[in-house]
């Protein structure tokens, strides 16, 4: 039998593995205000059905947003963008994936609809 004396010496250091990002579309950071309609028959969207949102960014499958009001998780909500030159006001569909309190209000983000096939 063989017992080693001294420790296997490495000569690579370990490395942390990198952060694998899950999003299929690229996001760009903006500050835009955009205003919400919840969707959902029940009782907190009937009590106050509009929303302003505060936009911190944006991509083609979603948003993440600021609200002063907490929004439930899957619930679906109808945001509309203003003008802003040279782009056209434009609206969107989508529910809410996340809304957790935030010191400003409430951060959600939420997952767009895909649009139908032409």
């Amino acid at each position: 039998m063989v017992a080693l004396l001294e420790q296997p010496r490495t000569t690579r250091r370990l490395r942390p593995a990198p952060q694998i990002d899950r999003r299929i579309f690229a996001r760009e950071e903006v500050n835009i205000q955009a205003d919400a309609r919840r969707l959902d028959h029940s009782l907190p969207a009937y009590r106050q059905p509009y929303i302003n949102l505060i936009v911190r960014d944006l991509s083609v499958g979603g948003i993440s947003a600021l609200s002063d009001v907490p929004l439930l998780k899957g619930e679906h909500v109808g945001v509309s963008f203003p003008a802003n030159f040279p782009h056209r006001p434009w609206d969107a569909f989508g529910r809410v994936i996340r809304c957790e309190p935030s010191a400003l209000g409430y951060h959600v983000a939420v997952e767009f609809d895909p649009l139908p096939a032409a």
